[in-house]
């Protein structure tokens, strides 16, 4: 029995020792495209919902929460408005539970309100109809082999005039599309010379397709379908960042330097929504909908 714990301690150990060694945790063009994706796709649109509504106490949960990084980085940003209700959300019991002691430390160490931590699955969220101010779920639908099913809940559990903010990749950037034609050209060799110099232990093998779990990556219309007919029509698009990363890019800082430079410019500029890695959406239930 003593050596079964053993070997669930570390296993948890090497769990949480990944999620610091991983090649993505390491890769500096990556650590770029997080730090967009979590402070400008979510971070900064979250905070101009919640400034700008009229609830006393807006009750703001996010799907698909793994760990709680995403959710704490909002927090963060968000730290000047009083009175929000923090909830996360995953059906991976013990991500919840690092997620929850985390949310503890924050509350001892930097005096932020709590952020509590349900598991449960997302089919199935144990929130009743129209008791959600702001829904956050950020690169988690692709994962789903029924996404529909996940945007009709959604719907469900939002309040009339409440909001959603969804990403989730986008199978449409030109630069990557125009890639992924040349490396067929080449049968594999430019998808390995761009992979070269990662390691099979932290990062996804090259026979890895769109990503690792994703099986249910689609264009932004057929997202925006799927959002109008639940009775979330996407009311603002939020462009995310042109770079993914990788070691191609870590090893050529000019040519990763240029696109990052670009990287503001394009969001201001019209036609450039499509240039990046994810689709951002922000969606907003309809005022006189009931589920």
């Amino acid at each position: 029995m003593a050596n079964l714990h053993h070997i669930a301690s570390d296993e948890l150990s090497r769990q949480k020792w990944l999620s610091f060694e991983r090649y993505f945790a390491r890769s500096w063009t990556h650590i770029f495209y997080r730090w967009k994706y979590h402070r400008v796709m979510v971070g900064q649109v979250v905070q101009a919902i919640l400034s700008a509504t009229g609830s006393k106490a807006p009750l703001v949960l996010e799907l698909g929460c793994g760990l709680g990084s995403g959710i704490f980085e909002t927090q963060s940003m968000c730290d000047s408005i009083g009175n929000v209700r923090w909830f996360g959300l995953d059906r991976d019991g013990q991500a919840v539970s690092t997620a929850s002691v985390f949310s503890r430390f924050r509350e001892a160490e930097r005096c932020l309100p709590p952020v509590h931590f349900l598991t449960a699955d997302l089919n199935a969220v144990p929130f009743g109809a129209a008791t959600v101010d702001l829904v956050i779920c950020a690169e988690v639908l692709e994962h789903m082999a029924d996404p529909q099913a996940a945007v009709a809940e959604i719907a469900r559990i939002l309040k009339p005039g409440g909001h959603a903010v969804i990403t989730t990749p986008n199978p449409q950037n030109p630069l990557e599309r125009f890639g992924a034609a040349i490396d067929i050209l080449l049968r594999g060799a430019l998808k390995k010379m761009f992979w070269s110099g990662q390691d099979a232990v932290t990062a996804p093998p090259l026979a890895a397709a769109v990503g690792l779990g994703h099986v249910s990556v689609f264009s932004y219309k057929t997202w925006q379908g799927w959002l109008k007919e639940a009775g979330l029509p996407v009311v603002k698009k939020v462009r995310g960042p042109l770079l993914f990363g990788g070691p191609f890019f870590d090893r050529n800082r000019f040519v990763s330097g240029c696109l990052i430079a670009l990287d503001p410019i394009m969001d201001r500029l019209p036609g450039c929504y499509l240039l990046s890695t994810n689709l951002g959406m922000v969606c907003r239930r309809h005022k006189g909908s009931q589920s």
